[in-house]
């Protein structure tokens, strides 16, 4: 082993036992300069890294540089040494800055000589891109820099560029477990708004259950009584299943809780909620589909409104048979004065109606099947006769098993109530 090689092999071993006890930036780029000056004896060196907010490389730290000119130095990609060296990949030696075509610019340097190498991962097999530059100029003895100091700076930047790399990678982990951490809050906090149990009403029962797709989802589904005990029942789903539509369908939870104290029929209740929630709808590009459906108990009649959502089912327990209860109108947000209308249903004893959010029937498979109409039938006849809360399991259960071993891609929600 040549005196250059045992050069570079003692360099990269004490930077990284130096650096494999840092956690801080700033620590790891003072270590890179320090050792910089030590090595080349120059007065000065900068380390530059992409920004890719800008496309252009900016300088985040240096030695014997003009703090202003440190602050708001700028290199687009492809321009001057910097630029041309980043998007090359390749380390550059100029030997004489008076006649290497720097113009203007090159009485900033003392000496004639200077070096720049690439900040670059690919070589380390880590990452595979570029994330700066390392700029070495004016040797305080005034020689000029060699092949192998050019060589030396390479091995160094390639070394730089794993430790940057693995911070980095450290730093997107730990962002990632925080973000892992509140999407876990917020996910708890979603199920808190959805209800416990259902109150005590007399001649329905009900059972309800969300599987969001993701940590929160944009389903939701809930159940009332007013003053004159006519309980009403919701189901809901905001377009789309991020955080933007749980907090959105948190608004829409506020909004429909707020008109509980009225005896809104259903088409009013639904105008009204479209007008208070069609402003942030827009502005997040968002919209919701609803079904709301009032018992009136003392006519033996549900009254239901249905705003492009799919539409309930209802098993018509003496005639054995499914129906379908839609009113045909446009989603929430779509315009702020949409026009909503009721229609009612006289139910009988053992009747069973059954509401779910399009995440059971688009639910799709391995091989690119949907789950549909047909299987949720096929799935209710099965255990129709049953209680509210084994016809929800066995909707959400039965999706989940359709599409495994892959996750739901939407949220599952079901809501069921039976008439007895």
């Amino acid at each position: 082993m040549n005196t250059s090689d045992q050069r570079s092999l003692d360099v990269v071993y004490s930077l990284s036992n130096a650096i494999a006890h840092m956690t801080e930036l700033n620590q790891v780029y003072d270590l890179i300069l320090d050792e910089i000056v030590r090595l080349f004896g120059v007065e000065k060196v900068s380390i530059m890294t992409y920004d890719p907010s800008i496309d252009a490389l900016r300088i985040v730290a240096a030695r014997g540089l003009d703090p202003v000119i440190q602050s708001q130095a700028v290199v687009r990609i492809g321009e001057g040494i910097s630029g041309k060296v980043f998007r090359s990949n390749e380390p550059l030696l100029i030997k004489d800055i008076q006649t290497s075509g720097l113009g203007s610019g090159s009485d900033r340097y003392k000496t004639r000589s200077l070096m720049s190498a690439p900040v670059t991962c690919f070589p380390m097999k880590v990452g595979g891109e570029s994330l700066g530059v390392i700029n070495v100029t004016d040797r305080a003895d005034g020689r000029p820099f060699t092949e192998e100091d050019l060589k030396l700076l390479t091995t160094l930047s390639t070394q730089v560029a794993s430790y940057l790399r693995i911070l980095q990678l450290s730093r997107e982990i730990a962002a990632t477990e925080q973000l892992r951490q509140q999407l876990e809050i917020a996910r708890q906090i979603q199920y808190r708004l959805l209800p416990m149990e259902p109150p005590k009403m007399e001649g329905i029962e009900v059972a309800g259950r969300v599987i969001t797709a993701e940590r929160v989802g944009g389903d939701y589904y809930d159940f009332f009584l007013s003053r004159t005990k006519r309980p009403s029942f919701v189901i809901a789903d905001v377009s789309g299943h991020s955080i933007g539509a749980a907090l959105i369908m948190a608004a829409f939870r506020s909004a429909i809780r707020s008109q509980m104290d009225t005896e809104f029929t259903p088409a009013i209740l639904v105008q009204r909620l479209n007008q208070i929630l069609y402003e942030d709808l827009f502005q997040a590009e968002q919209f919701i589909s609803m079904a709301f459906i009032k018992y009136v108990k003392s006519r033996q009649l549900i009254q239901f409104t249905n705003a492009g959502h799919p539409p309930p089912i209802i098993w018509r327990n003496n005639a054995r048979q499914f129906e379908e209860l839609l009113t045909a109108d446009p989603l929430l947000g779509i315009e702020p004065m949409s026009i909503y209308h009721d229609k009612h249903v006289v139910v009988s004893k053992g009747d069973v109606i059954v509401l779910y959010t399009d995440g059971v029937t688009e639910a799709v498979n391995a091989e690119g099947e949907r789950f549909g109409k047909t299987r949720l039938y096929e799935t209710l006849k099965k255990v129709v006769d049953q209680s509210p809360r084994t016809v929800v399991d066995a909707i959400v259960d039965s999706t989940a098993a359709f599409v495994e071993p892959l996750a739901p891609r939407d949220d599952v929600t079901a809501l069921v109530l039976k008439i007895v």
